[in-house]
This record gives C-alpha cells, structure tokens and sequence, in this order.
C-alpha cells in the first residue's frame, strides 16, 4: 500500500505547545543554563541546612527548571524522529545533546548533597509535611548512597558519557545503514533490517524464511563489530560498577525499576516454569499452518485474516474503550488529538516504532506511531494512550520530580490499555477469520513480550558474567549462549535456523539500558493479573485504577498495585497472571478451531 493513500496522512504532530521555532529553542538553552548557574550558586551547599520549608522551595524550582529543559529538549528529540533529513533539525539536536549534559552536571549537587546527609538529618526533615509530595522519590534517592562517588567524580564519569555514547552510536549506525538486495515481490531492491523483519508476517511461507535468511547473511557483515560495541559497553558498565561497589550486575536496573531482587528472580522463575504454555500454542500453531513443526520464520505467520482499520476508525475504536472504563481517560485522548499531539503519518524522514513522551505538568503527552492501516496498529495506538493517560494524570497531582516510575511499572498501564482494547475488537468483530486472527495475534504479543524477553535477560545475565570473568564477549560466543538460551525456550516446537545464532545483534535494549527487557515481563504478567481483577469487580477496579495512575511514583511498586490486588511478594500473583495466559490460549485455539469447522 502506497504510503500516500494511508489513511493517517496529514496526522502529525504541532509543536507550537513546546516552542514556535528553532531560532527561539537556541536562544532558551541560553536561558536555561543561566538558570541553572544562578540556582546553583544560590542553592549550592543548602540542601541539609536551610529547613524543610527552604528544601520545598528549592525543589519546587528545580522541578520548573528541569519542567522547561524537558520541554526544550523534546522540541529538539521530536523535530529529529520527524525531520531527520533537515540541517537545522540535526543541529538542533546536537545542541541539545550537549546542553542537557553540561545542565546535568550544574544541577548534580542537588542529588549529590541529599544523599550526603546522615540519616538522622534525612529523617528529620523526611518528617515535616512539607516534603511529602517528594518524600518517596527523596528516600529512593538515599538508597544510593553506598555507591554514589564525590562530585568531581561523579561529573568526570557524567562528562564521559559522549565517548561511551559512540559505542551505541556505532552500533546504532551499523544497523541503520546496512541494507541488502531481496525480492518482496515487486522485483529486487535494498532492504533495511527492519524491512526484512516486518516479512515474519507474510502470509507467503517461503518469502517469510527467504527473509529470514537473507537478514543472517547480512548480519553476518557486521556481527564482529556488534560484538566489540557490546563488549565494550558491559565491560564499561562493570568497570564502573566496581568503582561504585556495585555487587551484582542486576541491581541498577532493579533500583531504578525499585523492584527486590528476588521478586524479579522469582518472576523470572516463573516464567521459565511456563515456557510450556508458549510451547502449546506453537504446536497449535503448526498443525493450523499444516506443518509437522514450525520454522522460527513461522511463528508470526498470519492466522485468519486481517482487515483494514482507517484513522478514524481506530480512534473511535481508542475513545471507546478509554471512555468505556473511564470518561477521564477519554477527555485525555481527545484533547492529545485537538491539540495536535499525535503523529501517525509513515513517511520518510521520520523514525520507525512508536512511543509516548509526557513533558511537564503545563503540556499534555505527545503520541508518536507509523499507523498503517492494520488492526495491529489500534493497539498500537491504545498502548500508547496507555502511558499518555499514566503521564497526564500521575502530572495533574504529583510533583515534576515525582511522576515518573521505573520502567517496569511504567510498561504496565499501556500494557493494561492494550489488553482492554484487544479485548474490545475481538469481542466487536463478527468475522471469524479475522477474529481468529486477534486471538492469534494476543497470545503471540504476550509470548514475546512475557517469554522472549525474559529468554534475553538470562541471556544478559550469562554475557555480564562472562564478561566479569574476564572474557571477551566475541561474536561467536555470543551466538553459542543466544542459541542455548532460545533453545530452553523453544525446546522442540519451533525449529531454530543456524543463521538465528546472529539473533542477539540487532537486539537495541543490550545496548541502551542493561537488562531493560525483564521489565516488558513484569509488565506484561501484571497487566495480566489486573485484567483478571477487573473482570472480578469493575465498578470497584476503575476508582482504584485510576488512582494508582495519578500516584505516578509516589509509592512504591508493591504499595501502589497493592490497592488492585497485585502483591508482587506473592507467588500466586505470577499464577493469576499465567491462568489468564492460559485463558487466551484456549481462546485461540477455539477461535481457530472454528475456522476449521468453517
């Protein structure tokens, strides 16, 4: 389908509510680092000493400064994922690169001199109400403090971040730039890595493994390199882990998600238990595709057919289910859309996937996706309602500072948005075909997100501790443990190509933010375990539900889902979760079955 007769075209993003023009976002970096200068010389050395009232009023003017210098810097990050052909674009944003690190460091003190204090002095002012819309994220704060580094330290590593930043440019830009000849149909042309990937859901089996195949052979082209930016960037991170007193790996990323160790094992645990379930369904699967077992190119194969969802179609489809559960919710979607803050146009210069970025307490979330059409793209666009609802709200009650969560709890409630929706449209569509195809389609989004990812994080695991050993991660070594690990997973129902080895280097989330992947299975088993809360009460989830949305990250993971039936301490959360797996499963295999019978 040619992208001008897309039904999205003309649905971009108005920036006006960020800035009127590059010439005036320059000029407001300027600004800003003034800004920052006056507040740190008048600010620098109180943060323990000045009171509570004086504490609230300096964090109550950090938390404008840092308000305007995400609006600027969005600015700058939207018009480079829209315009990245543009000269004054890409200077745009190289300027922002480098104002947000040199702000970063005038600004450090404030984090650095909170944690510095005794615990006593913390606890002291920690008891005045005045604090109380930063006390949470101010406690989480504290709990780094037995690897936080003097502040001349701690700037020296934060000035290093451009030379570790190439590493993921270069590894970014190899796959970016790395196209290669395959026929789709329309004769030979080159192909990027994301093109040939997007032919896992051809309905034409052959084209699907030749795809495939292709893709490894162009991978093979830049694996070594792949390896060596990996290598690095995790020989980095452990480095700096020692420097810190860092003891396993793991924990970064489990503080910032503020999630226990051992409950992100036990899900992880959990996980590999029932990676029969996934089995289940790719067995099923075969015998629908009337093959003995499927090749790995069929596991996304289309079942049923798909249908064409216009724009308007899939908002109507979006507000409904928003408004359905929450009229608020809806007012939200609506007002993102009049004020021009969703861009669904595909159109070159513009970056692939989608996401949602919340901005400041004054300017409502903007949305970005490539709507082409598809029934998979409305819940694209219900998953990220999910986090601009999560955004709007959790900003009209919380503090700046405050609002955000990590980033397992902040995949939850797009998650939960996109179920809602699934659940709409299969419960909607009256042609089976397509009806099985959404039933299909829900069982295998949940199996990559709540499966495969965690199939990576223990891959992760095993390169972090090969690394540690002192053992260079090399190509071939990364392809033995990806297939080992993909191995466990899989077991005898999908068949794992050779080429498949190469698997692990166009995987982004190793390079950007260790073990990020663990956080799409934790949101997904939740969203999971509240879908079937739901189902319960409805009248009684929606209140809760909407509160924990406005307490963005003013509690703690398990105190906030606590409230919605969610003990994250329990295993039977992770059991409730996998019942309402196992329920789609069986969903799915009806609804193919009724094609069968058709």
């Amino acid at each position: 389908m040619a992208v001008s007769s897309l039904s999205a075209t003309g649905i971009r993003w108005n920036l006006g509510d960020l800035e009127p023009d590059a010439e005036t976002a320059r000029s407001e970096w300027d600004e800003l680092l003034r800004r920052a200068r006056d507040f740190a010389t008048r600010r620098r050395g109180t943060v323990g000493s000045a009171g509570p009232q004086a504490l609230r009023e300096l964090l109550d003017e950090l938390d404008e400064l840092q308000q305007d210098i995400s609006r600027v810097h969005f600015y700058a990050t939207a018009r480079e994922h829209t315009e990245a052909m543009d000269a004054e674009t890409n200077d745009l944003a190289t300027l922002a690169r480098d104002r947000a690190s040199d702000l970063e460091s005038l600004l450090l003190f404030v984090e650095l001199e909170w944690i510095a204090l005794s615990d006593a002095e913390a606890d002291a002012l920690l008891a005045a109400g005045e604090l109380e819309p930063f006390a949470h994220r101010l406690r989480v704060a504290r709990e780094e403090k037995p690897y936080v580094l003097p502040e001349g330290e701690e700037q020296a590593l934060n000035a290093r971040r451009p030379a570790i930043s190439a590493w993921q440019s270069l590894h970014g830009r190899e796959l970016a730039t790395l196209t290669v000849e395959f026929d789709g149909g329309e004769g030979p042309e080159p192909h990027t890595i994301d093109r040939l990937l997007s032919y896992v859901h051809h309905p034409d089996r052959e084209l699907r493994i030749a795809a495939l195949e292709t893709l490894y052979v162009a991978l093979e082209q830049v694996a070594d390199v792949q390896a060596a930016c990996y290598d690095a960037l995790v020989g980095d991170r452990l480095s700096i882990d020692r420097l810190r007193g860092i003891p396993n790996s793991m924990d970064p990323t489990n503080r910032m998600n503020e999630l226990d160790g051992d409950v992100v094992e036990a899900m992880m645990r959990a996980v590999e238990e029932n990676y029969p379930l996934a089995r289940r369904w790719f067995e099923r699967k075969a015998q629908v595709l009337g093959l003995d077992k499927l090749a790995l190119a069929d596991q996304y194969a289309p079942v049923g057919s798909d249908r064409r969802i216009e724009w308007d179609e899939a908002v109507q489809m979006v507000d409904d289910s928003l408004t359905g559960f929450a009229p608020r919710l809806g007012e939200i979607f609506r007002e993102c859309l009049e004020r021009g803050h969703v861009d669904a146009e595909p159109r070159t210069g513009k970056v692939g996937g989608a996401y949602c970025h919340s901005v400041s307490k004054s300017i409502l979330p903007y949305v970005l996706m490539n709507y082409t059409d598809r029934l998979g793209d409305v819940t694209t666009l219900a998953h990220e309602f999910g986090h601009a609802v999560h955004g709007a709200l959790a900003l009209e009650r919380q503090a700046y500072r405050s609002y955000h969560t990590g980033l397992a709890l902040a995949e939850v409630p797009s998650t939960f948005t996109q179920l809602l929706a699934v659940e709409e449209l299969i419960q909607a569509e009256e042609d089976p075909s397509t009806r099985a195809m959404l039933l299909a389609d829900r069982i295998e989004s949940a199996s990559a997100a709540i499966f495969r990812q965690t199939m990576m994080a223990r891959f992760e695991q095993w390169a972090y501790g090969q690394r540690g050993e002192g053992k260079a991660l090399t190509s071939d070594r990364l392809a033995g443990a990806w297939l080992e690990e993909n191995a466990r997973y899989y077991a005898d129902s999908v068949e794992l190509p050779d080429g498949y080895r190469l698997g692990w280097s166009y995987i982004p989330h190793f390079i950007h933010v260790r073990f990020y992947t663990y956080a799409y299975s934790f949101a997904h088993l939740v969203a999971f375990t509240l879908v079937a809360r739901y189902r319960e009460d409805p009248e009684r989830f929606a209140p809760a539900y909407l509160d924990f949305l406005a307490s963005g990250a003013s509690r703690s993971p398990q105190d906030l889902l606590e409230p919605l039936g969610v003990d994250l301490q329990n295993p039977e959360t992770w059991a409730i979760a996998f019942a309402e797996f196992d329920r789609c499963v069986a969903e799915a295999e009806a609804g193919v079955d009724a094609l069968d019978a058709a």
